[in-house]
């Protein structure tokens, strides 16, 4: 799991769960266990006697939030890995798409921006290439404007690039575990 601590000091967590009864709270956008393993994303109240909001997000298989941080509003934004093709997106995501070859084997990142309350996504996007191993988003950072900086792994020779990009092809070898360091601006 992760710690970030909005302006008030309501900590919220990330992380990652397999519980059948992970506790969410009324009105969160996904109350209940989807796959394998899901992400999760909880808000304490300032002395951490209860929840504010908890919440799951995945879908069929497996995800795990691996780092947090809040926008200038106390909005959560996650970022991780993820092995479900059915994972949520919103419309017009960066890519809306699976990129993953399956269960267990290689999957993507995934970046996600909750509402304050946890009950809605303001964004959620799959981030990633077609791999024989696995994409992944490690952690990321916000500037003082709010844009989301995301790093992470990549054993994807199509990793998505943009013009002018300091190493636009992926470098990594064939060998199993061989990954290039990603640098995503969204």
């Amino acid at each position: 799991s992760t710690i970030a601590v909005d302006n008030d000091g309501h900590a919220t967590i990330a992380g990652g769960t397999s519980s059948d009864d992970f506790p969410t709270t009324p009105g969160a956008f996904d109350p209940t266990p989807n796959g394998a393993g899901d992400s999760f994303v909880a808000q304490l109240t300032v002395d951490g006697s209860a929840l504010v909001f908890s919440t799951l997000l995945g879908g069929s298989d497996s995800e795990l939030a691996l780092d947090i941080a809040l926008d200038s509003l106390g909005q959560a934004i996650v970022v991780g890995a993820v092995w479900s093709d059915d994972f949520p997106t919103t419309p017009g995501a960066f890519d809306p798409t699976f990129n993953g070859s399956g269960p267990q084997y290689s999957g993507d990142a995934f970046v996600a921006k909750f509402n304050g309350n946890g009950s809605g996504l303001l964004f959620s996007t799959y981030l990633g290439g077609w791999s024989g191993d696995c994409d992944g988003g490690c952690a990321l950072a916000l500037d003082p404007q709010d844009t989301v900086f995301v790093t992470g792994v990549t054993s994807s020779p199509n990793f998505p690039t943009t013009p002018g990009a300091y190493s636009p092809s992926y470098n990594g070898g064939s060998i199993d575990g061989c990954c290039d360091a990603f640098v995503t601006r969204l």
